[in-house]
């Protein structure tokens, strides 16, 4: 019988992803475009990388649907996608909207009708998708000031996978279970931010 050979692999290797949402879900009618997002990243001292397909028509924009947004060359870029009701992706809308208002309304509890009501008058939500096997703090403050964006100009409010929905204020107001055990994965809550 021949002996099987043991290949040995050095250096780091990358871990396989593990997915990680934030969305914002907003009340107002349409999304602003990509390019007011890029400028205030800039003004809270970010360096937002793009694609180099990304030109200014695209960033002045309104009807966008979603992009990588890098804040670190050396790191994997924040997935950010826009769910419209009604839009392309109208039947994963309904059904991440169904899904969370299925839970809040069997989980209601004091000031859980502010969370239900957002849900039902939801008219697009910003989804981010952040890889938790290779994100920074940098890379949480980033994603945090993207939902302030969101949240801030288009009447929204954010939840956090494993977290709950948060107020403008930072507070939590609905507390969801935690994804896994493992405490290392769990993100920072986010915190306010002067304007």
């Amino acid at each position: 019988m021949a002996e099987i050979p043991v290949i040995t692999i050095t250096g780091s290797q990358k871990k396989e992803p593990k997915l990680f949402f934030t969305r914002v879900f907003c009340l107002r009618k349409e999304p602003p475009p990509l390019g007011l997002l890029i400028e205030f990243l800039k003004a809270r001292g970010a360096t937002p990388l793009l694609p180099t397909e990304i030109n200014e028509t695209l960033l002045n924009s309104w009807n966008w649907v979603g992009v990588e947004v890098g804040y670190d060359k050396d790191r994997t870029p924040i997935v950010l996608t826009c769910l419209r009701k009604g839009g392309a992706q109208d039947d994963v809308f309904q059904q991440d909207i169904a899904g969370l208002l299925n839970f809040v309304e069997a989980h209601r509890e004091l000031d859980n009708w502010r969370v239900a009501d957002q849900l039902h008058a939801c008219r697009f939500f910003i989804a981010t998708i952040l890889d938790k096997n290779d994100i920074t703090d940098e890379g949480y403050d980033f994603n945090g000031w993207v939902l302030q964006f969101f949240q801030e100009n288009c009447d929204g409010m954010v939840q956090i996978d494993g977290q709950g929905f948060y107020n403008g204020e930072g507070e939590l107001i609905f507390e969801m279970p935690p994804l896994d055990d493992d405490p290392e994965t769990a993100a920072p809550t986010p915190s306010p931010q002067p304007s």
